[in-house]
């Protein structure tokens, strides 16, 4: 809905009533904030989540400063999102505070935050002897433009979408990548894991530990913030046609895995598969609706990856444990598991880690319990390769009996770490499931995001 003149001067009627109003049953200095965006159009969704990131830094200063907020108000109209804060302060400090926010904050400039004392006077920038606000489009001082419509009304909002949009970009990419460092070092940190590198020993591996997983993942976040980037840059393709523009950036990322741990392969699965969904939740863009639609939309990217990355692959050529499966018993292995959606993360992970939250278990520990129920249903491609489809089956044969008695997470830490002592003689490291768990982790972090 357009907001018109008329609108306009009746919204700025009601601003004063409400400054009037609030002025006299408070006594206090008032805090009155709104969004400068020019034209009739004044809510769109950047717009408003613009709005509500300068709301978020205004209280923030409060708390930073022991300001308490009296009363507050959010008017939520076509005319524009508006908030009013009665604060017990002094208008001048605050007045400061709010004016570094202004000019700070990287979109700061769109921020109009008013500050008007206990006797009703606004308080002039000119009073800290502040300079005047700078146009958007030409950083001249900003009256004098506003005054001559030196600037066409498009000109402006394009400046103002760039701006937003910018700002948004580089945040969520940052946002999504940090979740994606927090869930590899959650998979890393879960103890006990059979057959894996935890924080009690290296599992079954000889040529990697602890700390060789901390430099793989530290070398790979500023992969995860081009994979974020990437989905947001491309909102405008299908996303199955995503993923051919991820491509030299994984191959890229490995090449700086291996730089960073002195040639050892400690997460080139996850590169593909967390990759996949820092993607995904760029396209989608943040806040993100649901679980449900992160892996549905990872699946739309990593679909093609499914036939590509097969073809021509036999017994004879096969060099990895997930060729060499898929060659010899065609399994399809993360690959399969990311183009489908990550099912066995749907199926198996995220309830058991919900019913573990629930119980008040923590990630940490929940992580062990996981790693055992998936462990349990996937068709682990590295374990296949180092034991064989014999073993995996043994395995989850035993695993589904353990689960069937359901016990509690306590048992299945002590059930973990008796089968650690047995992976360990067998040479045996289900990676596949290491990885869906960090899948699990992942999934959840940027779904609890507000």
């Amino acid at each position: 809905m357009t907001a018109t003149t008329v609108d306009m001067m009746a919204a700025r009627d009601s601003r004063a009533g409400r400054q009037k109003e609030f002025a006299a049953r408070h006594g206090s200095a008032l805090v009155s904030y709104t969004l400068n965006i020019i034209g009739s159009q004044k809510r769109f969704k950047s717009g408003d989540r613009a709005f509500y990131e300068g709301k978020r830094e205004i209280e923030k200063i409060f708390a930073r400063k022991g300001h308490t907020a009296l009363d507050y108000i959010l008017t939520d109209a076509h005319t524009g999102l508006e908030c009013l804060w009665a604060v017990a302060a002094d208008a001048r400090d605050l007045k400061s505070a709010m004016s570094a926010i202004e000019e700070s904050h990287p979109i700061g400039r769109l921020f109009d935050i008013d500050v008007i004392s206990s006797g009703g006077e606004k308080i002039p920038r000119g009073a800290l002897d502040l300079p005047e606000r700078a146009c958007l489009v030409c950083g001249s001082p900003g009256h004098g433009c506003a005054r001559s419509r030196h600037h066409p009304v498009e000109e402006v909002l394009q400046f103002t979408h760039r701006i937003i949009d910018g700002y948004f970009a580089r945040k969520d990419a940052a946002v999504i990548s940090g979740c994606a460092m927090r869930a590899l070092l959650y998979e890393l940190a879960a103890t006990p894991k059979p057959g894996l590198v935890d924080r009690r020993n290296n599992g079954a591996h000889k040529d990697m530990d602890f700390y060789t997983f901390i430099d793989s993942t530290v070398s790979l976040a500023p992969y995860f913030n081009d994979m974020a980037a990437a989905g947001i840059a491309h909102r405008n393709i299908p996303p199955g046609d995503l993923l051919a523009k991820l491509r030299q950036r994984g191959i890229l990322a490995e090449e700086e895995m291996l730089a960073a741990t002195g040639g050892v392969n400690a997460q080139k699965g996850i590169i593909f598969s967390m990759g996949i969904l820092c993607a995904a939740c760029g396209y989608l863009g943040l806040p993100l609706e649901s679980t449900d639609d992160i892996l549905d939309t990872a699946g739309k990217i990593a679909a093609p990856a499914l036939q590509s990355d097969f073809q021509g692959i036999t017994a004879r050529n096969a060099a990895t444990y997930g060729e060499k499966a898929f060659a010899n018993h065609a399994a399809a292995g993360i690959r399969g598991e990311a183009a489908a959606g990550f099912p066995s993360v749907r199926a198996f992970a995220l309830p058991a880690l919900a019913a573990a939250l629930a119980r008040g278990v923590s990630l940490g520990d929940a992580g062990t319990e996981i790693l055992l129920r998936l462990l349990a249903n996937v068709g682990d491609t590295n374990v296949i390769g180092r034991g064989g489809l014999d073993a995996l089956g043994e395995i989850q044969r035993d695993l589904r009996d353990f689960f069937a008695a359901q016990p509690d997470t306590a048992a299945a830490i002590t059930y973990a770490a008796d089968l650690d002592r047995s992976f360990i003689g067998r040479n045996i490291s289900p990676g596949g499931c290491a990885d869906l768990l960090a899948v699990t982790y992942m999934a959840h972090f940027v779904s609890s995001l507000n």
